[in-house]
C-alpha cells in the first residue's frame, strides 16, 4: 500500500472488480482515460484479474479517496531487462475529477516505480485532445518524446496519440525542485 496526502494506492483485489467494472461502464470515463470504450462484462474483467495474477509481476494498483475507489493506475508493456515500462492511469469516479487526486497517485506511483522497483524509464500515451492529461503529464516532468498523426478514430474524428516519457534521473530533479 503506498499513502499520500489524499490518495492510498494498493493493490486491486477480487473484492474491487465490482466496483471498478461500475465505474469503467461510463464511455466518458473511458474517454478521459485514453480508452477506446467498449462494453466489458464483470467476467472478462475477472478474467483479466486471474491474469494478471499469474504474471510476477504486481503492479495494478486501485486509485482510493477517502476508503473509496475512484480509479485506478498500472504499468503494462513491461520490460524487465531494460526496467522500462508504460503504465496507464483513469480517474474513473466522476465527482473525483479535477481534484488533483490523478496528479497525487501518479506522484506515488512514479515514486515506487523509480525507486522500489528500479525502473530506468516510464513512458504513457495519451490522445492529442485529452489536453488536461497532457498538462498534468508535462507539470510532472513527462516530456513529448513523439507523435503519431491521426492514429486513433474517435468520438467521429482522427486523432494524434502523443508519446511521453520520463527518466528516473528526471524524477527525482523534479521533486528535488
Amino acid at each position: 500500500m503506498l499513502q499520500g496526502k489524499n490518495v492510498t494506492l494498493r493493490a486491486i483485489e477480487r473484492d474491487d472488480l465490482k466496483t471498478l467494472h461500475e465505474l469503467t461502464t461510463h464511455i466518458e470515463s473511458s474517454i478521459l482515460a485514453d480508452g477506446a470504450w467498449e462494453p466489458d462484462s464483470l467476467a472478462a474483467m475477472e478474467k483479466r484479474f486471474e491474469k494478471r495474477l499469474e504474471r510476477d509481476n504486481k503492479s495494478w494498483f486501485g486509485i482510493h479517496v477517502d476508503g473509496r475507489l475512484v480509479g485506478d493506475i498500472n504499468l503494462h508493456s513491461i520490460d524487465m531487462r531494460s526496467r522500462v515500462s508504460a503504465f496507464g492511469v483513469a480517474i474513473y469516479a466522476e465527482e473525483a475529477q479535477g481534484q488533483g487526486y490523478g496528479r497525487e497517485a501518479i506522484g506515488l506511483f512514479l515514486d515506487w516505480a523509480f525507486f522500489i522497483m528500479n525502473f530506468e524509464r516510464i513512458w504513457l500515451t495519451s490522445w492529442s485532445t485529452n489536453q488536461r492529461a497532457i498538462r498534468c503529464y508535462r507539470a510532472l516532468g513527462f516530456v513529448d518524446e513523439g507523435r503519431q498523426r491521426r492514429q486513433l478514430f474517435v468520438n467521429g474524428e482522427y486523432v494524434d496519440v502523443i508519446l511521453m516519457g520520463l527518466l528516473r534521473d528526471e524524477w527525482r530533479a523534479h521533486n528535488k525542485g
